[in-house]
């Protein structure tokens, strides 16, 4: 079997408290571009080359990533990897697993229609790998369709 790629960093997670707020923030604040229309729960914004800012409902997120929530010391926040298919989903995650990350969520088929599986490094932070057949980066970067 052939060892995939690093990961590439294309995807952050923001648990925010209020989606809408925070696309007005991130679109006519700092200049992002709306990949798509946005759904009350989550909102995807193009942070740069490749990179996607997913602005997420924060009571939405513990579906995915376990516990989390907002507090003075650690705001939730997820760093993710999108893949080609569910096979790597399940090579990211049993690969983060034996390098010492620990289980949030064994990869999942999801509602949305792809699968994710989500480990926390060994400082806690999370790592979404996800094979959403619908994300597209174009030739030149962008991230057109989540």
């Amino acid at each position: 079997m052939s060892k995939p790629a690093p990961p590439a960093l294309n995807a952050i997670t923001l648990g925010v408290r209020d989606v809408g707020v925070s696309l007005k923030f991130y679109t006519e604040g700092i200049g992002f571009e709306l990949v798509q229309p946005a759904h009350p729960e989550i909102a995807f914004v193009r942070a740069g080359h490749g990179l996607m800012l997913a602005l997420w409902d924060v009571a939405q997120m513990p579906s995915e990533y376990g516990e989390v929530g907002h507090s003075r010391l650690d705001p939730p926040i997820s760093l993710g990897h999108n893949v080609r298919s569910d096979e790597e989903v399940e090579i990211y995650y049993r690969r983060a697993l034996d390098a010492g990350a620990s289980s949030v969520n064994e990869p999942t088929r999801q509602s949305w229609g792809g699968m994710s599986a989500c480990v926390a490094d060994p400082d806690g932070f999370r790592w979404d790998f996800v094979h959403n057949p619908t994300f597209v980066i174009e030739a030149d970067g962008r991230v057109s369709s989540v």
